[in-house]
């Protein structure tokens, strides 16, 4: 669901933190304490210290974030996210559990409508890294910053992105991305 929990190390003292109203995925702190989730229901959002969700961004280039699945914050401030598929998001359906049912759909009939987001706080924008992926799914960054690595759940393989493309399809032939895993034994997540 969309309730963020906060506990100890042990597991003891739970308790809802938050609740975006959505089905929360990814996680990961800003440099000023906020939690930034990936959600896929809603989107992008920020959780503040004080408990407050705020809507960083619902669509990247007019196109509706159908599916955000995984976040990184990069040093910088800008934060990359996963937009799992584009064609089959979550919120078709009016019950729980269709993030897994949205999932096999995308990966079954292997549209590649998956892409990697970039929100940039300071201008409150969004820039789309990269599409055609088959159910765009973990996203990290390389030590250096300038590579994310990127779970392509829909086709057993790992993505090396440069950071700095602009609207890079991978199912074409670019010196800014390469595969680095592939023919994995299952379906690589987060």
């Amino acid at each position: 669901g969309g309730r963020v929990l906060r506990m100890n190390p042990d597991g003891s003292q739970q308790e809802v933190f938050a609740d975006t109203d959505g089905r929360v995925l990814g996680l990961a702190f800003d440099d000023a304490g906020n939690l930034i989730v990936a959600d896929a229901y809603r989107g992008l959002l920020s959780i503040s210290p004080d408990r407050r969700v705020t809507m960083l961004a619902n669509r990247a280039e007019g196109q509706p974030i159908g599916f955000a699945n995984a976040v990184v914050v990069a040093s910088n401030g800008r934060i990359y996210f996963s937009d799992a598929t584009t064609r089959f998001p979550p919120s078709m359906w009016d019950q729980d559990g269709m993030t897994e049912e949205a999932a096999r759909l995308d990966i079954l009939e292997q549209s590649a409508t998956g892409r990697i987001i970039e929100y940039d706080p300071s201008s409150k924008s969004t820039r789309i890294v990269a599409t055609r992926i088959s159910f765009a799914n973990g996203v990290a960054l390389s030590d250096d910053q300038q590579s994310l690595f990127v779970n392509e759940t829909g086709r057993y393989r790992v993505w090396k992105i440069s950071v700095k493309a602009e609207n890079l399809d991978l199912c074409q032939d670019t010196p800014q991305a390469s595969v680095v895993l592939e023919n994995l034994p299952g379906f690589p997540d987060n």
